[in-house]
């Protein structure tokens, strides 16, 4: 890829992440004036239905979707050589990180990130996408601290109702809504929930080690740790969002309008 990549005006540099069919690393492109980040897919690595379906969708989504809030692709790219690049602006670290290096975020800048997340996460409804694949890892955070969506290999398309209804098991086990792992069809908003209560306790509310004692904690109600203390509307939301129930749970526009947010 150090060949093509030079070709076309980028200079490689380190390895930022690793995925299944793709590795991120940094480049610095002359035209641009900038440092950014490149995914370079391997087409020969990757699994004919991955070739097929989901990275066209992934290509789609990126230059469809134009927003703060959503990781920027400055231009696709594929090689002689059965490489794909993506290249697209460059991240910080991800939210995981971000957490995993303070313990957990004060709830105002977890607030702040969160609105902004939701913000995105808005914008791809209105455009007919699902991410599907909604975690922490998959939230950037650029040099100046805002959040970027990213990693859209798992999205799909949603109906004219901005309803997100599949039964097909995409993303992390521990950021599943219980009605999936039951194989039940889904269409609400669980994952958000899971990671606003990771953003503010530095831990995972549903442990995933084991499937079954996974299934067994999303039946009890959500338990938040004594420290660090976290206000009472914002518990709240996190329980309305975590609700096991779909029909009960909080869609996107009611997360936006939740007393949470609106208290300084």
């Amino acid at each position: 890829p150090n060949m093509d990549l030079t070709k076309y005006g980028y200079d490689l540099g380190k390895v930022i992440s690793k995925g299944a069919y793709s590795v991120v690393r940094t480049a610095y492109s002359p035209k641009l004036g900038k440092s950014v980040a490149i995914k370079i897919i391997d087409k020969f690595d990757c699994s004919a239905d991955y070739i097929r379906k989901f990275l066209p969708r992934e290509f789609r989504i990126l230059t469809q979707c134009s927003h703060l809030n959503i990781v920027k692709a400055y231009e696709i790219l594929e090689s002689q050589h059965g490489y794909c690049f993506i290249v697209m602006e460059e991240a910080k670290l991800d939210l995981f990180e971000l957490v995993d290096s303070k313990g957990h975020l004060p709830e105002k800048k977890a607030k702040q990130i969160f609105h902004q997340i939701i913000e995105g996460l808005k914008h791809c409804h209105k455009k007919g996408i699902a991410h599907k694949d909604l975690k922490c890892e998959n939230v950037l955070i650029t040099s100046d601290g805002t959040p970027k969506l990213s990693d859209f290999g798992f999205a799909t398309s949603i109906n004219g109702r901005g309803k997100n209804k599949c039964s097909t098991f995409c993303g992390s086990l521990a950021y599943v809504a219980p009605e999936i792992l039951a194989g039940l069809r889904y269409d609400a908003f669980w994952e958000p929930g899971v990671m606003l209560y990771l953003l503010l306790t530095g831990y995972m509310p549903f442990n995933d080690s084991d499937l079954t004692q996974l299934c067994q904690a999303h039946q009890q109600p959500v338990v938040f740790p004594p420290n660090p203390a976290i206000s009472n509307s914002c518990e709240q939301l996190i329980k309305q969002m975590l609700n096991r129930n779909p029909q009960e749970r909080l869609n996107i526009d009611q997360v936006l309008k939740h007393e949470w947010f609106q208290e300084q």
